[in-house]
Formats: C-alpha cells, sequence, structure tokens
C-alpha cells in the first residue's frame, strides 16, 4: 500500500524549471557563492546560492541548473540510488538524477553535517535523526552506523588542510579587472581522490588533478544580474552590470567578464576597443588599460554610432562625435534627456523622455514626431517599433518624408507593462510582466512563448536562434523553435 503522506511530499519545493525532465528552456546562473560541491561517475553538482548546478565531468560544461525559491546549503550524492540528497533552510530534499525527480521533507533543526548510508540519511546536529529513504520518516537516534558518507560545510580549517592552495584566495588576471588584487576567497571543497573541486565567492569553480596538479576554472554565468544593457557585437553577447561587463560567444558559451572600479552606463565596440561611459565620462578600454578620451558636464545615458559619427544621448540633450576624434558637437534635442539612438543610412531616430524625434540625414532637419516618451527603438520591415517610457509600443512608419509630424504614420499597439523589446527581423519580441510575448506583424496579434516561465523579465534578446530572458534571479535561453 502506498504510503499517502509519502504522495504529498512529491513535488511540494518550488522548482525552476518545474518540469526539468521535459522543459526546453536553459538557465544560467550568475556567478555567486558556491556553498556545496559533489560529485557521481558522470556529472559535477555545485549549489551556486540557491541554484543546483550539473555540470558534465568531462568536458566541464554546464548541463542543467534547477533554481530553488528557498535556501540550500549542502548536497551529497548516493551512489546506490543515484540521488542527490539536498540540505535545505527548513527541508531534505532527495533529487533522482536519472529520472529528474524531486522529493521535499520537512525538517527544521540545526544540522552540521549529514551522511548517507545504505537505507538511511543521517543528521548530526545539536539533535541527531535518522531518515528513512524508503518512507521518509525522521526519528531520533543516538548514534551513527559506522559505513555512511558524510558530507559537512567546508570550514577554514578544511580549507588549510591543502597547503597548495595558499593563501587561500584567488585574484582576477590582471586583463579581468581595474582592481586586480581583489580577493576572492575559498568557500567550497570537494575531494573525489582523483580531483580536487574549489567553491569560491563570485570567482567561479576550479579543479585540480591530484596526480599533475594541473588546474581548470569554469566561469558559469555572469558577474551579476543588476543589468543596465545588453549588447550584441561581433558574434558576442556582452551584459552591463553593476559589476562590470560579462559576455560569451554565440554557439560557445563560454563566460567572460571584466570587472570595473565605477559604474558602466553603455558601451560600443569600435576597431577592437570598447568605447564605455563611466556617469560623464567617455572612455576606451583595451585589456586592464582605460583610457578618458572626453568628460562631460552631464551624465552619459546612451551611446549609438553609425560610420560617421559615434552619438552621444545624455541627461540633458543628444551630442555626436566624430570618429577618430574627442569633441562633442551639440546635436538636434537637448535640455532633455536622451534615451536612445538608432541610425539608419537615411535617418537619425532619438528616444527622448518627453519625445521622439527624427533627423533626415539628406536635408539636415529635424522634427519632432511623437510627443511621447521613447525608450527603445527597433526595426522590422521598414517599420519602427518603440517602447515608449509608459511601457507601451507604438508602431512607427517610416514612411513619406511628406507625413513627418502627423498622425498617420504611427499607431500604438496596446499591451500592459512592457519592459524591453528586440526582433529577429520577423517578429517583435516582448519582456512583459508575466512572461515573454512575440508580436506578429502580419498578424497584428501578440502571442505568449508558452515554453518560458510566465514570471516578470526585465530584457529579451535574440542570440542566433535562441530566445534570451532575463529576470531578476536568472538568464533563460530558449530555441525560436520552441516558442510556441
Amino acid at each position: 500500500m502506498i504510503n499517502l503522506s509519502f504522495c504529498c511530499l512529491l513535488l511540494f519545493v518550488n522548482i525552476t524549471p518545474q518540469n526539468i525532465l521535459g522543459d526546453r528552456y536553459s538557465i544560467t546562473p550568475p556567478l555567486g557563492e558556491v556553498k556545496s560541491i559533489t560529485t557521481s561517475p558522470l556529472y559535477v553538482f555545485a549549489v551556486s546560492d540557491n541554484h543546483l548546478i550539473f555540470f558534465d565531468k568531462q568536458p566541464l560544461a554546464i548541463k542543467k541548473t534547477i533554481h530553488f525559491d528557498h535556501d540550500i546549503e549542502l548536497i551529497g550524492y548516493d551512489q546506490q540510488y543515484d540521488d542527490l540528497w539536498i540540505l535545505g533552510a527548513s527541508s531534505i530534499i532527495r533529487l533522482t538524477i536519472a529520472a529528474y525527480t524531486i522529493r521535499e521533507y520537512p525538517f527544521i533543526g540545526e544540522i552540521n553535517r549529514f551522511g548517507i548510508g545504505h537505507d538511511y540519511i543521517y543528521l548530526d546536529g545539536i539533535k541527531d535523526y535518522s531518515l528513512n529513504k524508503k518512507t521518509g520518516a525522521i526519528e531520533r537516534i543516538h548514534s551513527f552506523p559506522g559505513d555512511a558518507k558524510w558530507y559537512k560545510k567546508t570550514t577554514e580549517s578544511d580549507i588549510r588542510n591543502y597547503t597548495f592552495l595558499t593563501p587561500y584566495f584567488y585574484y582576477d588576471q590582471p586583463e579581468e579587472s581595474q582592481a586586480p588584487l581583489y580577493e576572492f576567497p575559498i568557500t567550497a571543497l570537494y575531494d573525489d581522490g582523483m580531483y580536487l573541486y574549489v567553491g569560491t565567492y563570485k570567482y567561479g569553480i576550479l579543479r585540480y588533478n591530484k596526480v599533475s596538479w594541473l588546474k581548470e576554472r569554469i566561469v558559469y554565468g555572469p558577474l551579476d544580474l543588476e543589468l543596465k544593457k545588453v549588447r550584441k557585437f561581433d558574434n558576442r553577447i556582452y551584459f552591463v552590470s553593476s559589476l562590470g561587463l560579462s559576455y560569451y560567444q554565440i554557439g560557445v558559451g563560454d563566460w567572460h567578464y571584466q570587472r570595473f572600479n565605477d559604474q558602466i552606463g553603455d558601451i560600443l565596440f569600435l576597431e577592437n576597443n570598447f568605447i564605455v561611459s563611466f556617469e560623464n565620462r567617455i572612455s576606451r578600454v583595451n585589456g586592464n588599460i582605460t583610457l578618458t578620451l572626453r568628460t562631460l558636464d552631464t551624465d552619459i545615458l546612451c551611446l549609438s554610432s553609425d560610420n560617421t559619427y559615434i552619438y552621444v544621448g545624455t541627461n540633458s540633450g543628444l551630442l555626436k562625435i566624430y570618429k577618430n576624434t574627442t569633441e562633442p558637437i551639440p546635436f538636434g534635442p537637448d535640455r532633455y534627456p536622451v534615451n536612445t539612438v538608432y541610425s539608419t543610412e537615411d535617418n537619425v531616430f532619438v528616444g527622448g523622455e518627453f519625445a521622439f524625434y527624427q533627423y533626415n540625414k539628406e536635408k539636415e532637419f529635424w522634427v519632432k514626431v511623437l510627443p511621447f516618451g521613447v525608450k527603445d527603438i527597433v526595426e522590422i520591415n521598414d517599420n519602427l517599433y518603440l517602447l515608449g517610457v509608459n511601457n507601451q509600443i507604438i508602431r512607427y512608419s517610416k514612411g513619406d518624408q511628406d507625413l513627418l509630424g502627423s498622425d498617420t504614420n504611427w499607431i500604438l499597439l496596446p499591451y500592459f507593462n512592457i519592459y524591453d523589446i528586440d526582433t529577429d527581423h520577423e517578429v517583435l519580441y516582448c519582456a512583459s510582466y508575466a512572461g515573454i510575448y512575440y508580436y506578429e506583424p502580419e498578424t497584428e496579434l501578440y502571442k505568449v512563448v508558452y515554453n518560458l516561465p510566465r514570471v516578470k523579465y526585465k530584457y529579451v534578446f535574440l542570440a542566433d536562434t535562441n530566445i534570451i530572458a532575463v529576470t531578476d534571479k536568472n538568464i533563460y535561453s530558449l530555441p525560436t523553435a520552441f516558442r510556441d
């Protein structure tokens, strides 16, 4: 007879993805605090913040990520059943690797370590307990058997047992940071006999071969998810965040980063160099060398370029700078913030805080096209799609120049609370408060991307054939072939 209480525990814990085996998307977590590591014959498992990450052992590449909605601290591998046991703040979680099924056993108590035996899980704390693997029953005990395999949190004394890890923290490489002597401490160790795995705080995971002592490093995600901008240059995706610049190459997925002392506003990639804004400064960055090109009297909000100019949107208007010079020239809208600039062969389109403007390059004149604030611009088939500061979408037809300033070449596409847009040049993708939606110009309808979670997204963009959607906790990736 099946135990009813056991069935109630099945899939009680809230995780993402909810259908681990069947969901089509993948999750990329930010670099965080690695709390615990263990291995199986095929995988390396790591707890980073509240993410459980599966790495293929050869090569060291992410296979799957599971996000838990509450704290998880310690992980152990049960070789007998091919299970993972995970210690949380108020429960013990069992994950069967082959089927990706999860069971949660509520438990509150201070635990220093846990052991995996043949029939039981043993909990060593102020009071000692056993958990029956078959029934889920938890009982007080007063001694432990000698055959259990124990897992515990890494302590300072554990770390100092490995003298070759001296000084027991890591530094960024000089090309990775403007502060290369900043220390990143060790937070977790796991020795499986052949390799020593070292988890850190926001530096990734390292693996040492205990025969050759060769070292490998895994940078498994961006520096953080406090994102300001997402850019695509030369087949790479760049994430501008509070801690610096994180990027990976489309189709490869190896993450790299560069930390900065100052907060980045926006970036351009020109002639193998980054043009970066820091508050009111424009700088050229090459590796860890930063050269200030110009300091303005107001903060910079956006950067853009065409074949001739760099366009600089500021808190008090728009400037342009001839490439290979540093002298800014007042250009177009002034006094008010400029959020985005989109340049084509014939026009420059400017999204300001209170209006949308168009500049005709041939006739050299400006027109205030719309009396609505705009913060993003993309183009599909000669139509511009504008994201308003009120989080609504406007379709604007570049159309006949004689129509500029009239109400005949734009239309509102109502939908509530769209926070970001991007396009694959066929449909418009929208990050909303309740999922990722896409708008088809042919049908003039919004459709939800069914195979992504229905949560609030801050950013969306297209990378090759993948939809990349960002929340305040995760980066989701879904092939466009699975959007319906």
